[in-house]
């Protein structure tokens, strides 16, 4: 038989997955689903086709669902076998399910399942089918995401007063699975933190089992597990996804390389169905969270199909009801996230495929402007940009700098597929123009927040995003690192997340002193107080368990969180310093930086290549596998050949 892969409308996937994802968060006991408008696959789609027997065949379709198979107008039972005379033959595959995602598995040397097969909604379009080659069996169910597991035994047992606390050793995810020897009624705490599992009063996570026997609890994210009650063994089934880590760093400052592999830790933990933001409280995929996935993914895996995965589930079918996760930023990073994947990894079918969601859902955002046309938060909609303190009175500089920067990857993608990106680059330019006028503030030498309630308000945040997006000019931008980036009085960032942006800045502008005295004391500061993954805010004025509270719950802060991970990004496009210059790395620059350190070796991704780069205060190399690249270092340019290291002198 022909090699066939399970087949489902083009998304319908993604869209699936992710909404399973979001649906499994679970505090205090309590199951808590997304506030926001979630989209679900098709329940009634069908599969079509025309086939060219050269000889007799057999064709069997296996359903993941109900429905069944027409051949020439002759309907026909799932899972029978169907003769095809020698021919041309009209085939389609109706499938329905309100449970999980419709699909089909065709077995067939003329026609599997999978490409060549067109799918459609019932509603007259046929688009090509979606299909994943993990999916290569009738038996792997399109309903169950391909995991992997590994199972794990705690390291340390330690009897208690009231029970017995399991430590397995670091940060982990997947099933616990508990031996209750006694037939009694034992309550099981997780903790990210020893104290949060010794605090079942106020940890998020817990579950009550009662009897005799083995429990497989589900999925959760913990340390330490504290068992109440009973006598048990516990064993944990690790669930990860086979990533391939394609990019490296390290340097000759220890506490640098151990801030790289507990990014690492991190985001791999949290790269799940799609980008999670953490994984022990929230579980949910938050689009601006994904953004900054994506960025360090580039550099780490570059894996573009969780990128792909992510984007889909967040922006799921028309209509579009609200702002992705009812968030104005995460809208508009949504967009331009579009831009840089495909940057990144050059596919074009999915930046067209993707053009249709991109317009709904620019055109959702441009009916929320006020009378200067600056994007504004309505009812139901919630301005974040950062846990911060942040004039957010009308409209918010930070987002209108957003909106610029989506209409720029707009016009872009529309140029790019032959449509007309003319009136989004002029609505970009006059919005640069407008953004200047209003918020430019020439005696602070900054961008305020807000010009609406007249507080001239200066925080770090849209002053890093006109640097980041191209808004601030020359002037501006020196002025932006004088006044905001380098002035202690404006109040510093908190969160790994703009901290990440704002290492983007610094880096960008060559101050790699500043950079790296950030990463020591923020980075660093978590790392001397034993995290072994990175957290998703950290206050140095903190002191003992009050660095685990947040969302006014004691233990509400995810000391595992996706965000916390930048310090990939930041050493892969600075301190190695590639990036790419023409879609997919079709052309690409080198140009390394030691900053302040002795030694730094590493790997970046490159398209369907590599680049390794190894500098030292004497000497840089550089080898690739990929044509199109150039390094640039001391002021001069040097074209690198596939499979020739360049070594340089200095």
């Amino acid at each position: 038989m022909g090699k066939g892969y399970w087949m489902w409308y083009s998304g319908d996937y993604e869209i699936y997955h992710v909404r399973e994802l979001n649906l499994r968060r679970q505090e205090f006991g309590v199951d808590y689903p997304t506030f926001w408008h979630l989209s679900s696959p098709y329940v009634s789609i069908i599969f079509e086709r025309s086939v060219v027997c050269d000889k007799t065949t057999t064709m069997t379709v296996t359903l993941n669902g109900k429905g069944y198979i027409s051949v020439d107008n002759t309907k026909y039972t799932p899972d029978v076998p169907i003769n095809l005379d020698a021919g041309v033959h009209k085939v389609s595959v109706t499938v329905f399910n309100t449970k999980g995602l419709p699909a089909a598995y065709v077995e067939c040397d003329a026609c599997p399942s999978g490409e060549g097969w067109m799918c459609g909604c019932r509603d007259g379009k046929l688009y090509d089918a979606g299909f994943d080659t993990a999916y290569d069996s009738k038996e792997k169910s399109p309903d169950v995401f391909p995991f992997e597991y590994k199972r794990l035994d705690p390291v340390k047992k330690e009897m208690l007063r009231d029970g017995e606390l399991f430590d397995f050793g670091g940060e982990t995810f997947g099933y616990l699975n508990v031996e209750n020897k006694c037939d009694c009624e034992v309550l099981i705490v997780y903790g990210e933190s020893r104290e949060e599992a010794l605090d079942p009063q106020n940890a998020l996570l817990f579950e009550k089992i009662s009897g005799k026997g083995l429990h497989r609890l589900r999925q959760r994210a913990f340390r330490w597990i504290y068992a109440i009650g009973g006598d048990v063994e516990l064993t944990c089934d690790y669930e990860y996804l086979p990533l391939e880590q394609k990019g490296r760093f390290e340097c000759d400052d220890e506490l640098f390389n151990r801030i790289y592999e507990t990014s690492v830790k991190t985001f791999w933990l949290n790269c799940r169905e799609a980008f999670l933001d953490g994984i022990k409280r929230d579980r949910w995929v938050w689009s601006g969270d994904a953004y900054q996935s994506c960025r360090i993914n580039s550099y780490l895996f570059a894996d573009k199909k969780i990128e792909q995965r992510t984007a889909i589930g967040l922006v799921g079918k028309e209509p579009v009801v609200s702002h992705i996760n009812t968030i104005v930023d995460y809208s508009l990073l949504w967009v331009i996230g579009l831009w840089e994947h495909y940057m990144t990894y050059g596919d074009i079918g999915f930046l067209s495929r993707s053009e249709h969601m991109l317009t709904k859902l620019m055109e959702f955002c441009l009916q929320r402007l006020d009378e200067n046309g600056f994007i504004v938060g309505m009812d139901a909609d919630w301005t974040f940009i950062d846990w911060a303190d942040i004039d957010k009175t009308g409209a918010v500089c930070a987002e209108q700098m957003l909106l610029a920067a989506a209409c720029d990857a707009t016009a872009r993608v529309y140029d790019l597929l032959g449509l007309d990106g003319g009136g989004y680059s002029k609505r970009s330019a006059e919005l640069k123009k407008l953004i200047n006028d209003k918020y430019w503030d020439k005696e602070k030498g900054a961008f305020i927040d807000s010009f609406s309630s007249g507080k001239r308000n200066v925080t770090r945040h849209a002053n890093i995003f006109a640097v980041m997006y191209g808004i601030a000019d020359g002037e501006q931008t020196k002025s932006i690192l004088n006044n905001v980036l380098k002035n202690d009085e404006v109040p510093m960032i908190t969160t790994p997340y703009f901290k990440g942006y704002e290492l983007d800045v610094l880096a960008m502008l060559g101050e790699f002193g500043t950079v790296e005295d950030i990463i020591r004391s923020y980075w660093g500061g978590m790392i001397s107080l034993g995290a072994d993954t990175i957290w998703e805010e950290y206050d140095p004025t903190m002191t003992g368990t009050e660095h685990y509270g947040m969302y006014g719950m004691a233990y509400g802060k995810s000391l595992c969180h996706a965000w916390g991970a930048g310090s990939v990004y930041i050493f892969g496009r600075y301190y190695l310093g590639v990036r790419a210059t023409a879609a997919g790395y079709g052309s690409f620059v080198v140009e390394p930086q030691l900053g302040g350190l002795g030694k730094i070796k590493g790997r970046v991704p490159v398209g369907d290549g590599f680049v390794d780069v190894e500098l030292d205060k004497k000497r840089l190399c550089v080898l690739t596998d990929k044509a199109g690249g150039k390094v640039v270092f001391d002021g001069k340019e040097y074209d690198l050949v596939p499979g020739v290291g360049l070594e340089v002198r200095h």
